[in-house]
């Protein structure tokens, strides 16, 4: 038992995280816009332009540069952009069905956070 959860434990800190990164950002340059157009019943721009360019941004730190600030710096600004689409579906009581989804990348992204965080602090 003891075993497994050591296993976790370091799944958790020392797996990769740059898949999830991509992700995430693919999800909030390409579909938040798309919701926000198509669900919102108060659409918020400034949360859809703001997605964009922080996915825009998280795409390139993950995927083209990989320089660890960088990512850091994207992981920080996608969780905030994951945090203000949940409160927005949940002001709007659209926090439900399919759109829970956010929720699930609201977690991702925390993680992803958290993960990004504890290796720039072992280098």
């Amino acid at each position: 038992m003891k075993k497994g959860f050591q296993r976790v434990k370091d799944i958790f800190w020392y797996s990769d995280s740059e898949p999830n990164e991509i992700m995430i950002a693919l999800a909030i340059t390409f579909v938040l816009p798309i919701m926000i157009y198509k669900d919102f019943l108060i659409q918020n721009w400034v949360l859809g332009i703001f997605g964009v360019c922080s996915g825009i941004f998280q795409l390139y730190a993950s995927a083209w540069c990989g320089c660890l600030n960088k990512r850091l710096v994207a992981v920080q600004i996608s969780c905030v952009v994951c945090v203000a689409t949940c409160f927005s579906l949940f002001t709007q009581g659209l926090l439900g069905g399919s759109k829970s989804a956010w929720f699930i990348i609201l977690l991702l992204s925390l993680w992803n956070m958290i993960r990004v965080f504890h290796e720039k602090i072992n280098r």
